[in-house]
């Protein structure tokens, strides 16, 4: 399941920009730097983590690669808001832990 190139096929890299483009557009805006800076570490993400992913799920890496990608952003987006509104990020671990 692995790919052959050091760049990842056109396969990975439409994933990961379909996984990102959702995840931003459904998601509260939190400012151009931490959206960039929540994009790079998706993608960042996807290129280290969707090998594995493939291999332990079983499924094509394109599929492996989105869903590392949206997991990544999502946990960077609540890290971000975490950092700018603790009580927020509380708040939300409160509701989480029903």
């Amino acid at each position: 399941m692995t790919d052959p190139g050091p760049f990842r096929s056109a396969d990975f890299w439409i994933a990961v920009g379909v996984a990102l483009i959702v995840k931003i557009k459904t998601s509260a805006s939190l400012g151009p730097v931490k959206v960039i800076t929540s994009m790079i570490v998706a993608a960042g993400a996807a290129w280290v983590a969707s090998d594995y992913a493939a291999e332990t799920f079983g499924v094509p890496l394109p599929i492996a690669a989105a869903v590392v990608t949206l997991t990544a952003e999502g946990a960077m987006r609540w890290l971000l808001i975490a950092v700018n509104d603790p009580k927020q990020a509380i708040d939300l671990w409160r509701y989480w832990r029903r």
